[in-house]
């Protein structure tokens, strides 16, 4: 998360192509049942807070071997994408209808990168074989714009995962990192639960573009934008853990020494069914991730706290400074190479309401915002990953906890005045408690 730039620094034009949606442009997705009055007469712009498409992305030797391992496979996924985009639609179905998979079963017609049991036959590590391209290219059911819409098996349209019992505090929210400089470079073992998410963006490309944060040895938190906001071609394909540098394979500070990252595919993922984007703005920002095999923890790996309990989640954090991390914007960099953190003051939604009164923006009790200080800020790049706190505020505990998940901010990223907004995460505990169990 990035130091921020402050509100002299400008925005290419690459930035605009992705890294914001402006007031008012932008059509409402939320449900009828769900809709929050918000004003669409708007004169500000938003950002996103993912890199834009053109940011420079850093490969370590061992990215680097891994691209050339994968270019046979690539190949393979550009002549399949061909195909499914190429196929006719006589028989072309819509979004939801029901429909039959290549294997006979009972389907729902919905986006590919929506159904993880199909999109990952794309970046299957092994290879595609002859009979996945006929089963891809016959899953195809229609378009809905530029994405490809395949028949999903019903079974795996499933709107929860397993049950899971979650880390006790000491197992989850410990790090041997125990100070805070607003805005500075971190030590190797800071937020051990910070995760990048890496997607597969078509034509041989792969890239970092949102923040997550480990919440369990299988699971990981982000926005849901991370996840239904990008280009409709990116398919969510691998979750980092242990980073520290981005441009080297062994992470070393002042003699001491990482372990080499750790990279899970990932096997599934469940967006908040209320998801919602408005002029610009998101609401209900929250997905989570559950990875290919469970990881184990290490000083350099290793889960958040969550408020589990009415207590904790009953904590108001109004008027205490909170910390956010990761490898966003600076305000000399479209991206950070180095995991960098900052303290930014948490502010009640009246505040924060008023701060975007000149775009007559809601801000709802499900939202948290935070910051307001003159450069420093969450910014593209740092989407989905932690707004927390040392100590659950309830007890003496040392321990951190996740209260926020960057979500969005002025396009103007540092604003002095205006504070960045993240997912208020007590108000969705059940959620994540339920999805899990």
């Amino acid at each position: 998360m990035a130091l921020v730039v402050d509100a002299a620094s400008s925005r290419t034009s690459q930035h605009d192509r992705t890294g914001r949606a402006a007031i008012g442009s932008a059509v409402s997705t939320k449900p009828e049942h769900y809709r929050a009055s918000v004003l669409t007469k708007h004169t500000a712009s938003f950002r996103k807070r993912w890199p834009p498409v053109g940011t420079r992305e850093f490969h370590s030797s061992s990215d680097r071997k891994n691209r050339l391992e994968m270019s046979e496979r690539r190949r393979q996924l550009l002549l399949v994408c061909v195909v499914l985009f190429s196929i006719g639609s006589a028989a072309a179905l819509n979004p939801q209808d029901p429909c039959e998979t290549p294997s006979g079963k009972s389907g729902k017609c919905i986006p590919l990168r929506s159904c993880y049991s199909v999109a990952k036959l794309l970046i299957k590590e092994e290879g595609m074989t002859a009979d996945d391209r006929t089963y891809l290219k016959n899953s195809n059911c229609g378009q809905q714009g530029r994405s490809v819409l395949v028949c999903c098996p019903e079974e795996n349209l499933r709107n929860r995962f397993g049950k899971v019992d979650f880390p006790p505090p000491g197992e989850c929210g410990s790090t041997l990192e125990d100070r805070i400089f607003g805005g500075e470079v971190t030590s190797i073992y800071a937020y051990p639960w910070l995760a990048r998410i890496r997607y597969f963006k078509g034509n041989n490309r792969y890239g970092f573009h949102c923040g997550g944060v480990l919440i369990h040895n299988q699971y990981v938190l982000t926005a849901a934008h991370c996840i239904e906001g990008v280009p409709s071609s990116w398919i969510v394909y691998q979750v980092r853990l242990g980073e520290f540098d981005t441009t080297t394979a062994i992470d070393c500070q002042n003699d001491d020494c990482a372990d080499p990252v750790r990279d899970v595919l990932i096997e599934d993922q469940i967006v908040h069914p209320d998801y919602y984007k408005e002029n610009g703005a998101d609401y209900n920002d929250i997905a989570l991730l559950q990875l290919a095999e469970k990881v184990e923890f290490t000083e350099f790996v290793r889960p958040i706290c969550l408020p589990l309990t009415p207590q904790t989640r009953a904590v108001n954090h109004t008027g205490k400074y909170v910390s956010v991390a990761g490898w966003g914007q600076t305000e000399t960099s479209s991206s950070s190479t180095k995991k960098l953190h900052l303290q930014v003051p948490v502010l009640t939604n009246e505040a924060c309401a008023e701060a975007f009164s000149s775009v007559q923006l809601e801000i709802i009790p499900t939202q948290v915002c935070a910051g307001g200080e003159k450069g420093r800020d969450s910014c593209r790049g740092d989407s989905g990953g932690p707004l927390m706190r040392r100590g659950n505020g309830v007890t003496s505990s040392q321990y951190w906890y996740l209260i926020g998940l960057v979500s969005f901010g002025l396009e103007q990223c540092g604003t002095d005045g205006v504070p960045g907004v993240y997912t208020r995460l007590s108000e969705y505990m059940d959620w994540v408690m339920d999805t899990m169990s």
